[in-house]
């Protein structure tokens, strides 16, 4: 007997080490699997990595690239990752209120080091669906252990409407969506199931929560509002579990709170009190709502739209955020699975939870196809609440596709177990449905092409010297369209100046709210220009310049520009010199 003992002890370990090797393995299958389809979706950018940008709304995706290329320069120089005067200078830009994504740019900065931020740009958002993906199905072994519903479940949730909206206008820190995939972890650690080890499950948790706030805040507030929905249909629904779970999650949330706080400390002295931060709302909370009929109507970016009435086209907002389609084929599974009791203890508190923030998705007013249908709905009630109240209710629709992927691995695990009947195939083939009715159109995700004169790439560091702060025109703006091509040029020169122009969201001197670098009068002399109207004083405009600390002009001709001559001469009259051409470029050096 005690022989057998012995030998049951050697081979359990043996066992375990087989299990946890196959789980690897196929993680690493599902994982391929991932990538290759995000390759499909990001076709349009393989052949041409380095010149092109993912994203139509190019301006976004230039902010994530002059980032990935300023968190590398910080490090190497040893200035501050998460605060700059690189854009706006000299007041800077306080990163915690804009997208520094610290944690993917250190992932990412080998290829920024050796291929430029570019590449390291595109390869992130090709990544960012795989590592959603792979988070979901590893997040949920415990909850759902077939691989194979996992692996469906994750599949939709990686290329969800959502995920494939916010890749076609560049989003790389929504694309990255980790987060609900954590939240379902630590749930189910800490609430669902007895939990041995409070205190590693909340010191993991608080570090998930750290890497969340080098990823997006804004996804961290709306994941804290969604667990709050968490607990609250918990505890309704099953009072007598969180009483008895409520002792490991106090110390499990303890743990948490403590390795958070210790890790984000600065991060979040720079979110409230930092320099630079907004001092008004910065969007008004209208404009961030989701349309109601987008749960029934896909946007363009879905391939297979029943949409006779063209309801599609008029939905609030664009498509780049319009990633709340669920779809009648998804909808008709959560209901049949509902109705005949699959897995009641995770499929409805998954639904109501979902359920709930779909109403807080529609913000504060109910939309309907671009029409306010009801003025007054549950999220005014957080308009107030610091920090909670910038949040764009709209982003919780990767929460909600987080709760209906769940539904469906359960769904698929529970098709595994029953016969083979008329009812199964009818079951099968609603699945298969569902898959479709979520695939990505082909030409979902578009790029930019955006060539970027020699001038940055090889003579800016050389020509302009170190301490260079440079005005550049085109000045970065927020216009989607090319609007930020100015921080592209400057990433790319290895941030060879500093700029006094810049797209963020901040604050400066008299203003509250910032999302650009204000006009200087250099600048609104070339606007006058192109509208034929008088740009003012040279010299006045000189002079401000100069108060700014510029010590250059770099003016990139465009094709087309109606003003070209005139802007030209504005220039020499400002700068006193009559400009160096350089590489694609004319450079005017400016007196102190």
């Amino acid at each position: 007997m005690h022989l057998a003992s012995a030998e049951a002890r050697r081979v359990a370990p043996r066992q375990r080490w087989k299990v946890a090797s196959r789980a690897r393995w196929g993680l690493v299958g599902v994982a391929l699997l991932y990538s290759v389809c995000s390759l499909a979706l990001h076709h349009r950018v393989l052949g041409d990595l380095s010149a092109s940008t993912v994203g139509w709304a190019s301006s976004d995706s230039h902010q994530f690239i002059w980032w990935l290329e300023w968190f590398l320069h910080a490090v190497s120089t040893g200035a501050n990752p998460l605060y700059t005067t690189y854009q706006h200078y000299p007041y800077g830009v306080n990163g915690m209120w804009n997208v520094p994504v610290p944690v993917l740019a250190a992932l990412m900065a080998p290829v920024t080091a050796t291929a430029g931020p570019v590449v390291a740009f595109n390869v992130a958002m090709i990544l960012g669906p795989v590592a959603s993906g792979v988070a979901f199905v590893a997040a949920t072994r415990r909850l759902v252990p077939s691989l194979v519903a996992r692996a469906v479940a994750g599949g939709l949730y990686a290329f969800s409407p959502f995920v494939v909206a916010h890749a076609s206008v560049g989003h790389l820190n929504l694309v990255w969506a980790v987060f609900p995939p954590l939240l379902i972890w630590f749930v189910d650690s800490a609430l669902l199931r007895h939990d041995p080890s409070p205190y590693r499950t909340g010191a993991l948790f608080g570090l998930g929560l750290a890497l969340q706030t080098g990823l997006y805040t804004q996804t961290l507030a709306v994941g804290a509002v969604s667990l709050v929905v968490v607990a609250l249909v918990l505890a309704l629904r099953n009072p007598a579990l969180v009483r008895r779970r409520l002792p490991t999650l106090l110390r499990s949330t303890v743990s948490c709170l403590v390795v958070y706080f210790v890790l984000c400390a600065y991060p979040f002295y720079l979110l409230l009190a930092g320099p630079s931060r907004p001092l008004e709302r910065i969007r008004p909370p209208d404009e961030t709502m989701a349309d109601a009929a987008n749960l029934l109507f896909p946007s363009p970016l879905t391939a297979v739209r029943v949409d006779p009435g063209g309801f599609g086209e008029r939905l609030a907002l664009h498509p780049g955020e319009q990633g709340g389609y669920i779809g009648p084929a998804l909808l008709l599974l959560v209901v049949v699975a509902l109705a005949v009791g699959v897995r009641r203890e995770v499929v409805r508190p998954a639904a109501l939870v979902g359920a709930i923030l779909i109403v807080l998705s529609f913000g504060i007013h109910l939309v309907v196809l671009n029409e306010v249908l009801l003025p007054v709905m549950p999220w005014r009630l957080l308009l107030d609440v610091p920090l909670l109240g910038e949040i764009e209710p709209v982003r919780l629709q990767i929460f909600i596709a987080a709760c209906l992927a769940l539904t469906v691995a359960v769904w698929v695990e529970d098709l595994v177990g029953r016969p083979r009947t008329v009812g199964w195939w009818a079951a099968v083939g609603l699945t298969v449905l569902t898959v479709v009715s979520w695939v990505p159109a082909p030409d979902a995700v578009r790029t930019v092409h955006t060539p970027v004169p020699a001038f940055f790439t090889r003579e800016a560091a050389e020509v302009l010297g170190p301490g260079a702060v440079v005005e550049v025109t085109p000045r970065a703006t927020g216009a989607w369209e090319g609007g930020a091509v100015a921080l592209l040029w400057q990433a790319e020169s290895g941030m060879a100046y500093r700029a006094t122009g810049g797209y963020f969201i901040g604050s400066g001197p008299g203003r509250p709210l910032l999302l650009a670098g204000p006009v200087n009068a250099y600048q609104a002399g070339i606007d006058a220009l192109r509208t034929g109207a008088d740009p003012g004083s040279p010299t006045g405009a000189r002079r401000e310049l100069q108060q700014l600390g510029v010590t250059a002009i770099v003016l990139v001709p465009q094709d087309g520009e109606p003003a070209a001559a005139r802007v030209l001469d504005w220039t020499r009259a400002v700068s006193g010199g009559s400009g160096r051409p350089l590489g694609g470029v004319v450079l005017f050096e400016l007196a102190p």
